[in-house]
């Protein structure tokens, strides 16, 4: 039988477990990889999983179709390893069925905080506009338009991550997650997370 498989992330993720799924199927990126406008055409994940993590594509694959084919029951849930992980270090959300799991998660686990990033904004709203959010899912709105800041964080989403070119900016997001956790403390008030381009 199939299962949900975390993740050991490296580089800048390294220490925070992630449940991923496929960059290279899903429409959104593919359309996004396209876009010359959108940070989403340098994408890391896209890169790595088309050259030097082509292994992990079957992996990840498999958990975007058990994440969107339909609303999974609490024990289909593997338990994630440590109390602070993500969502889709590599991939972005498939539908609803892949969200309300995400959201299911989080009810079954409450002792973890989850952190969420996505650039499907309508998506995310359209959603939390008829369901509550737990209060230990943090939901990150990833800008896509490089060298332009939010004023302000989306309705239901918790911050804002923007990546933006050399110039004066206040970069707060360098280093390691582990070492920071802006992204994945419940504590931490910081609204805008900025990264240079890499």
């Amino acid at each position: 039988m199939n299962q949900l498989a975390w993740s050991v992330m490296s580089g800048k993720m390294e220490g925070i477990p992630a449940l991923n799924t496929d960059t290279t199927t899903n429409k959104f990126c593919i359309a996004k990889s396209k876009d010359e406008t959108s940070i989403c055409s340098k994408c890391y994940s896209w890169n790595m999983l088309k050259t030097f993590r082509k292994n992990a594509v079957p992996r990840f694959k498999m958990n975007s179709d058990i994440l969107s084919s339909r609303v999974l029951d609490m024990n289909e849930l593997v338990r994630p390893k440590t109390n602070n992980v993500r969502f889709n270090g590599h991939g972005e959300i498939i539908n609803t069925n892949h969200v309300q799991n995400i959201v299911n998660y989080a009810l079954f686990y409450p002792q973890v905080t989850f952190t969420l990033w996505s650039k499907k904004k309508a998506l995310i709203q359209s959603f939390f506009n008829k369901h509550d959010k737990p209060v230990n899912l943090l939901l990150i709105y990833s800008n896509e338009i490089v060298g332009t800041v939010y004023k302000s964080v989306p309705k239901h989403f918790d911050k804002v991550f923007n990546v933006v070119p050399h110039g004066n900016y206040e970069i707060n997001c360098k280093g390691k997650c582990i070492d920071c956790m802006k992204c994945y403390s419940l504590n931490d008030t910081t609204k805008q997370i900025i990264e240079k381009i890499k």
